[in-house]
């Protein structure tokens, strides 16, 4: 078994015992903790679904196209969630049309069904970037968070931001290059063990986003 390969079945067991903590605590959760709840479910559903695809037909690209799509959309619920200017809540709300329109094409015009659809996942991963990148701009200048002397490591939604946006960092860099890292098997491999890296650091800050749901309430 592959380096990768026990990294991914790492990150699915600790998905699986996050998600005991965040169900317990369910009812605690605003809009913003209950979407990062579901991406936690889509984000197990993708890994067995993945898993199991694969052993049948060998070919679960398809697959992954999809479910970033759909967990493209639930974050775009948590942004439009957390973010407060009206002008990047109204964008978040549109650019799932593009999004999709490109998700289409790349899946059945550009790259096909049976191929990693790179150009879709990019985007993907760059606008929810951005995202993240406004909303911990719009934490610095909070003066709100200011005036009532909170500190934004206290936080909920913090954690979970920083958690997706190291995550989509790895994931962007790895969808970036795929198609020339495809040739070259071993550093294709490395990137991917990095990015899943990435994905455990996520679920640990998810785990003390989550912690600090009660401090806050």
């Amino acid at each position: 078994m592959e380096v990768y390969q026990i990294i991914f079945y790492i990150m699915l067991g600790i998905e699986c015992l996050l998600l005991i903590p965040f169900t317990l605590n369910y009812s605690t959760l605003d809009k913003a903790g209950k979407s990062i709840y579901q991406y936690l479910i889509s984000s197990i559903v993708f890994a067995v679904g993945s898993v199991t695809i694969e052993q049948f037909v060998h070919n679960n690209m398809w697959f992954f196209a999809i479910m970033y799509f759909i967990q493209f959309l639930i974050l775009s619920v948590f942004y439009s969630t957390v973010i407060k200017n009206a002008a990047v809540k109204k964008a978040i709300k549109i650019l799932p049309v593009p999004v999709l329109i490109i998700f289409i094409l790349d899946l059945l015009k550009i790259e096909g069904v049976d191929k990693y659809n790179s150009l879709f996942t990019t985007i993907r991963s760059f606008v929810l970037l951005v995202y993240a990148i406004i909303f911990f701009f719009q934490l610095l200048r909070d003066n709100e968070l200011i005036e009532q002397a909170i500190f934004i490591n206290s936080l909920p939604n913090f954690w979970f931001n920083s958690g997706l946006f190291l995550y989509l960092c790895g994931s962007f860099i790895f969808s970036l290059s795929y198609n020339y890292l495809e040739s070259q098997k071993i550093i294709s491999n490395i990137t991917f063990t990095i990015t899943l890296i990435g994905g455990i650091l996520q679920l640990i800050l998810f785990y003390i986003g989550l912690q600090n749901i009660p401090k806050r309430k």
